[in-house]
């Protein structure tokens, strides 16, 4: 293994111990640069000893008593200032090194791990310290250097942030950031990567609420794996809804009316003449026909029911057909671009979200990557916010691993997505969050985030990313690399809509 020595450990105040140890850092002329959040190592009593610089401290004696400093500031004459103050000779930099764990490999000279496993004894003041080599770290971390999904690059390194696509989708995963953080941005990637797999990748369901994916479908080398769903003509299969469905899509809805409603689904699946195709329009035109029964139960029934008929979601069969959308390694996007009802839209996601998993029991579909942006309007934190999909998405999030279903939920205030749903996504992707709620909410609802990982995350700028969870075997800071295919709209400025606008209303 070739090493980039970086400097000497050495004793430091009350280090080094088990947990860290502090190094003087050596010459910038003559080693690789050192900075907060490289990973290094030192040659200890039990072995290689690998760590993350966590801080780096610079020492100058010269400074250190305030009556020097006094007469530093009062001589104002450059030529001398230095011979009566030779400080720049007695300045040096230390980097204090939170240490990770020891590494045992399965063979001298080679960078395959054999196991890794914690610290009994501190580093040996006088040991060299050296950068950890890229075959190692890769080991360490867990990313697939052959064929894992390109996501950028390990901060301050020139290394590749590969991560094992097994990994991270064998179990659900967030990715969580601010408004313009880059949320979708890193999504897109994501789902470039896993397009242009040649094969193992899941069949994807994306719940577009903006539209920001859209350009996907104009891409040449994409066209053939992207589907678009308008939801403008999405519809229900009403035959294919219990009674009990109706009072989640209306929870106004009373047990009795339920037992009531059910009378009348029945007639209308047993009715020849409907072949077992009805809308809600058909059950509402029986129930206003029907001589018997309580009077108010029906009109109060009939009024529930005609407040979904309006929402134009329910028909006499399912569209598009959710068993043939779902393909290896292709997406389909469901648009709800247009939609601004949001129990609307909150209908059609739990509708989506219980047939997938459903057929996904059952084998009818292959393993699937369900994707929800904007994932807090529809599995809300609050309890008085009973949102219609709420149910369904916390049950993919708690049973879905089991099955290979596979969910990513996208939000720009985790408070506000249900702890629940939030503390069962085993891999987190966290761009730049600033609002100390959601901060709060998510070290709540993750152990691995500690008050020093929620103060990195409030630092990070748009491109820097950390990773965490099961995709990856410790915690890393990664630079977000740029998509392949760029939207027509990516860089297109506030004054350049408006001069579009205004040329549109010359048309």
């Amino acid at each position: 293994m070739r090493k980039k020595q970086v400097g000497t450990v050495f004793n430091f105040k009350d280090f080094p111990d088990v947990a860290k140890f502090p190094f003087i850092i050596g010459k910038k002329d003559d080693n690789p640069p050192v900075k907060k959040g490289v990973f290094v190592y030192t040659e200890s009593i039990e072995g290689f000893l690998i760590g993350i610089i966590e801080k780096i401290l610079i020492i100058n004696e010269y400074f250190a008593d305030a009556l020097t400093i006094k007469a530093y500031n009062e001589n104002t004459n450059p030529n001398i200032l230095q011979g009566l103050f030779p400080s720049k000779d007695f300045e040096f930099a230390i980097a204090i090194v939170k240490a990770l764990g020891i590494i045992e490999f399965k063979a001298p000279e080679t960078t395959q791990i054999q196991r890794i496993h914690r610290m009994t004894y501190p580093a040996t003041p006088g040991s060299n310290v050296f950068l950890v080599e890229q075959e190692i770290l890769n080991e360490f971390i867990g990313f697939d250097n052959n064929s894992g999904l390109d996501v950028g690059e390990v901060k301050i390194t020139n290394y590749k942030a590969k991560i094992n696509m097994d990994r991270l989708l064998n179990k659900h995963f967030s990715i969580l950031s601010i408004s313009g953080g880059g949320k979708s941005y890193l999504t897109s990637i994501l789902i470039e990567e896993l397009l242009i797999k040649e094969n193992g990748s899941p069949g994807i369901i994306l719940i577009d609420v903006h539209g920001e994916y859209l350009y996907l479908k104009d891409i040449p080398e994409l066209k053939e794996k992207v589907y678009v769903q308008d939801t403008t003509y999405f519809q229900i299969s009403t035959p294919k809804l219990s009674p009990w469905s109706f009072k989640r899509y209306q929870q106004q809805i009373s047990y009795v009316q339920v037992r009531e409603l059910s009378k009348f689904i029945q007639k209308l699946k047993k009715d020849e003449k409907k072949k077992g195709k009805y809308s809600i329009h058909d059950i509402i035109q029986l129930i206003d026909d029907d001589p018997e029964g309580n009077k108010s139960t029906k009109q109060a029934l009939i009024g529930w029911l005609s407040e979904l008929d309006r929402l134009n979601l329910f028909g006499p069969q399912e569209n598009p057909r959710i068993k043939n959308i779902v393909e290896k390694g292709k997406i389909t996007i469901f648009s709800l671009e247009r939609e601004i009802n949001i129990k609307k839209k909150q209908i059609i996601v739990e509708y989506l979200c219980n047939q997938l998993f459903y057929l996904r029991r059952m084998n009818k579909i292959p393993p699937v990557l369900l994707i929800i942006e904007e994932s807090h309007q529809f599995c809300p934190e609050a309890a008085h916010a009973k949102a219609i999909s709420k149910g369904i998405i916390e049950t993919i999030a708690r049973e879905g691993r089991k099955f290979m279903a596979c969910l990513c939920l996208i939000s720009q205030r985790p408070k506000k997505l249900s702890t629940t749903a939030l503390s069962q996504m085993n891999s987190k992707l966290i761009l730049n969050i600033k609002n100390p709620y959601d901060l709060k909410h998510l070290m709540d609802s993750s152990e691995a985030i500690s008050k020093e990982y929620s103060d990195m995350i409030s630092s990070l700028g748009v491109g820097e990313m950390l990773l965490m969870g099961n995709a990856v075997n410790y915690p890393i800071f990664i630079d977000v690399r740029e998509r392949k295919y760029k939207s027509k709209n990516e860089d297109i400025s506030l004054s350049e809509v408006c001069l579009e606008w205004e040329e549109s209303q010359l048309d």
